[in-house]
């Protein structure tokens, strides 16, 4: 019932190629897509809001120690214990997305200024809409292919961050994050979204991004827009 029909298949045209067999999963994604793996998982999955940051996480904060973000607007993808709103509060307006209730209402209870949380899946249309007209400096995601589904609906999640983007801003990613793939047997995702530079170079550019490394650091931004 949640295989994709033979025509909606046919239809999709993917826009890059790395080796993806699922291009269309067939259904649309949303926040509790990943409940029944996270249930079987002896780990935190997805609710990281009790947990420290994890090593990523932890390198990617300590960027924005230093990084000019002052009065900027910036999305991070997968809330975890809020570590980002805590860093950046007070020099900058940071807007949270998760697929953990867990995160949601952690997030929400800090009460702290400039800071939005919601309760959306970055693979999912209602993510697309919810954020059209809005546009960021600066976008943090540590798995940015790990949960995806099917190529067509991470497709569609990098069209939308290519949007989201302002002028200069740029996405934010770590090599550790696009490593790491879900495999508990439970709406697993295929190895290929374990990413190397070589793939996320072919990915970024389907968008009119490049992309630049500092250390296990990986930057996405538009084609000819210099670094800040």
């Amino acid at each position: 019932m949640n295989e994709p029909s033979l025509a909606s298949a046919a239809a999709f045209r993917p826009r890059f190629d790395i080796g993806a067999q699922r291009l269309d999963c067939g259904r649309e994604p949303h926040a509790a897509t990943h409940r029944a793996a996270e249930e079987r998982a002896t780990w935190p999955l997805l609710d990281y809001s009790q947990c420290e940051p994890t090593e990523d996480q932890q390198a990617i904060n300590l960027w924005l120690e230093r990084a000019e973000l002052d009065g900027g607007e910036v999305l991070h993808i997968g809330t975890g214990n809020s570590s980002v709103a805590r860093l950046l509060a007070g020099r900058a307006r940071v807007t949270s997305v998760t697929v953990a209730e867990g995160e949601w209402e952690h997030g929400r209870s800090l009460g702290i200024a400039d800071y939005q949380v919601h309760l959306l899946n970055k693979h999912g249309l209602e993510f697309a809409e919810r954020f059209r007209d809005r546009r960021f400096d600066c976008v943090l995601d540590n798995n940015l292919a790990s949960f995806a589904c099917c190529q067509r609906h991470l497709e569609r999640y990098f069209e939308t961050l290519a949007g989201l983007l302002s002028e200069r801003g740029f996405v934010l990613t770590h090599w550790l994050g696009m490593q790491w793939t879900l495999d508990l047997g439970v709406d697993d995702v295929e190895p290929v979204w374990r990413l190397d530079a070589g793939k996320l170079r072919a990915i970024a550019s389907a968008y009119g991004l490049t992309v630049e490394r500092d250390g296990e650091l990986f930057f996405l931004r538009r084609t000819g827009a210099a670094a800040s």
